[in-house]
């Protein structure tokens, strides 16, 4: 027995979530299938889609038993801590991140029959032969997907190997060394001072749990960022997110300062630092030969 084995409540095949329509009170609201996913029908098709702040399509499931994810990769980076964490037990398929911005996804038919149960590690669930087999598996896109009878991934795909061209590497360097030594000089001479009591005042009228901050890996702030490092120019919506970025501890119970802003803007180049050196044209994309090698 592990962690992984599907219980009554995983929908195991097209059949099996049929049934679960058949019971369905609302269908234009989708049926519950826990707290974070619903089930929706869409033709012959049943959608599931992420709930929570919106409604995010993550997988179709066809008539003849293939499930397709259609959640894009830098969904599941933003979903990861729902979808690693429990997406198992509602569905028949086990994510894991491998390294940053790369997730390794895989049925739970052949990981379960690929665990040794005479091994050691069997009466812990498997927890050491988990992660050396999901490294072997092939990485997540959109668009990649499985039998659910057989639990085969039917279109897996080499992982991207992203060679830097020396070259753009210094036009993006330059550039970001440029967008940040332009932040640090509005801290340095307090211009930061009023967006962030601006933003301070607006917090403190709301609810802690209303708190909002930019998701600056969707195309909107992405852009924003690229623009700003290109012209060099600082626009108010974008100084106004980057200091609602910025924090002092969990329940921020002290106003950031011009040193928190900075280090937001660190964490924000480094978390999207893949998607602006594309934008960039720093890359030069091959494909790897075996999918383990990473």
């Amino acid at each position: 027995m592990s962690w992984l084995t599907p219980e009554a409540r995983t929908v195991m095949s097209y059949a099996q979530a049929s049934a679960l329509w058949s019971k369905v009170r609302s269908p234009e609201k989708g049926k519950p299938i826990t707290g974070w996913l619903r089930m929706y029908k869409v033709d012959d098709n049943f959608e599931f889609r992420a709930t929570g702040y919106g409604s995010t399509p993550l997988g179709t499931l066809t008539p003849d038993n293939k499930f397709t994810f259609t959640m894009s990769a830098e969904e599941v980076s933003r979903h990861a801590q729902t979808l690693v964490g429990s997406l198992y037990r509602w569905l028949p398929f086990s994510l894991m991140r491998h390294r940053k911005g790369l997730y390794r996804v895989a049925h739970t038919t052949p990981l379960l029959k690929a665990l040794d149960p005479n091994s050691d590690s069997a009466r812990y669930g498997f927890y050491s032969e988990y992660g050396p087999f999901m490294r072997q598996q092939p990485s997540y896109y959109g668009g990649i997907q499985f039998d659910m009878v057989s639990g085969e991934c039917l279109n897996p795909r080499p992982d991207d190997k992203l060679i830097e061209i020396p070259e753009k590497r210094k036009e993006w360097r330059k550039a970001l060394t440029q967008f940040k030594r332009g932040l640090k000089a509005r801290v340095r001479v307090h211009a930061m001072d009023g967006i962030i009591d601006k933003m301070w005042s607006e917090r403190n009228q709301s609810n802690r749990w209303d708190h909002r901050q930019p998701d600056w890996s969707s195309s909107m702030w992405i852009d924003k960022l690229e623009q700003a490092m290109r012209d060099n120019e600082f626009s108010q919506e974008l100084l106004m997110g980057i200091a609602q970025t910025s924090h002092t501890g969990y329940y921020m119970q002290s106003k950031p300062t011009g040193a928190d802003v900075l280090k937001a803007v660190d964490k924000i180049c480094n978390d999207n630092s893949i998607e602006l050196r594309r934008r960039f044209g720093v890359f030069k994309k091959e494909w790897q030969q075996e999918l383990g090698d990473a």
